[in-house]
């Protein structure tokens, strides 16, 4: 007959799954938590490296779409591209991208009020767009995109195995539990760096798991959407396609553009093309009081007819939408402007301390059991460790 396996042993049983696999994905964590940070304030980082792409002269009345787009052509002849952003600022470019997600993309820079080219630049070229590739997609495209999916899953179940080893009990006392949510002043090595390790993981729990959710949810929209939809009772909406007519053109993209901005009031950001046949154009209009979770809308335009299929208002969304929606906010922290984005800085030092604590006492911990193994009596070491000093004689 089987005996159940007493606290202890699944308490080990815990810990070697918490050792190693946060040996296994500590740098990983690493790297995302640095390169996190640095892309909290990468934008403005961007923008000081770069002036020349990024800043205008603000002068006059921009150019109509039509001529930006010509400017476009003239120097990329035949050149396929994915998305045209709009200035952000009165100072700012547009940025037209040619090519789908890969490392090689580039991004072309026009002035909005002459369509001047001000440059170029592969995405993986500059200092932002390497931080993006290698924090989004590990230098590995889709599949790098992926792995980071799996990634989170994993890191879901490290802080899980955390919080049970560090969980004190039901019957714990409040003397207890206060020296779990401490750092002892004055202890020893092993100590320090056992309360550090549990600080860094205990303190920003909640953003650590919010981070792991919300790239789950990059990595695996379609899946995401279909369980944040079931647990709130949203019903799906029905993707929107587009019946392809046979033989047809696209419409000249100033045209659909000027169908899509006079379906809704507000400023246009982006226009993203279909990626693949049957798929709409997608404009992105945003309005002055706008901020990332609520105030701007996507408008589909059927690109051979001009026709606007569907209107999607962020202040209109249903429960299951809005939760999708507050994804990019909360893992980028641009959700309670400068004090939550330094915030942000700092939790993607998280993982760094968190690593180098638990590996620093793990490595101090195999230490004094390999000194304890030596010293244990009945082992030859042991043995000789023993009986050495009391049988030599003090030379002399």
């Amino acid at each position: 007959m089987a005996t159940p396996r007493s606290p202890w042993r699944w308490r080990n049983v815990l810990y070697q799954a918490h050792l190693w696999l946060g040996l296994g994905i500590g740098l990983y964590l690493v790297m995302l938590g640095i390169t996190g940070s640095l892309l909290v304030f990468g934008r403005e980082i961007d923008r000081s490296l770069n002036p020349h792409l990024w800043r205008v002269d603000a002068r006059g009345e921009r150019k109509p779409l039509s001529e930006i787009l010509a400017a476009f052509d003239q120097r990329y002849p035949g050149a396929s591209y994915s998305y045209v952003n709009y200035p952000f600022t009165p100072d700012g470019p547009f940025v037209i991208r040619i090519g789908p997600a890969s490392a090689g993309q580039t991004d072309v820079h026009i002035d909005p009020y002459s369509a001047a080219i001000l440059g170029e630049r592969t995405r993986i070229s500059s200092f932002y767009g390497f931080l993006c590739y290698l924090h989004f997609y590990l230098l590995a495209g889709r599949a790098g995109w992926t792995a980071n999916g799996y990634g989170a899953m994993l890191t879901l179940i490290l802080l899980t195995t955390g919080v049970w080893l560090w969980w004190p009990g039901r019957k714990a006392g409040s003397k207890v539990w206060k020296g779990r949510f401490s750092v002892k002043a004055g202890a020893g090595r092993p100590r320090l760096l056992y309360d550090l390790h549990n600080a860094a993981g205990v303190y920003p729990l909640i953003f650590s798991v919010i981070f792991a959710l919300t790239a789950m949810e990059f990595a695996f929209p379609d899946t995401s959407k279909k369980v944040v939809y079931a647990l709130t009772g949203t019903p799906a909406a029905e993707p929107v396609r587009v019946a392809v007519p046979a033989g047809a053109t696209p419409l000249p993209l100033d045209r659909l553009v000027a169908s899509a901005d006079s379906a809704l009031p507000g400023r246009i950001r982006r226009v993203s093309l279909p990626s693949e046949p049957g798929r709409p154009l997608l404009v992105r209009k945003e309005w002055d009081d706008w901020n990332v979770t609520r105030n701007h809308a996507n408008i589909a335009v059927d690109p051979y007819s001009g026709q606007v299929l569907a209107v999607q208002d962020t202040r209109e969304a249903a429960a299951g939408a809005k939760l999708i929606q507050w994804c990019i906010p909360l893992h980028f922290g641009l959700w309670g402007g400068l004090a939550t984005r330094v915030l942000y800085v700092l939790l993607g030092m998280v993982p760094v301390v968190a690593f180098v604590t638990g590996f620093w006492h793990w490595r101090l911990r195999r230490r004094r059991e390999a000194t304890i193994a030596v010293r244990k009596p009945g082992s030859e070491a042991g043995a000789r460790t023993q009986i050495a000093p009391a049988a030599m004689p003090r030379s002399g």
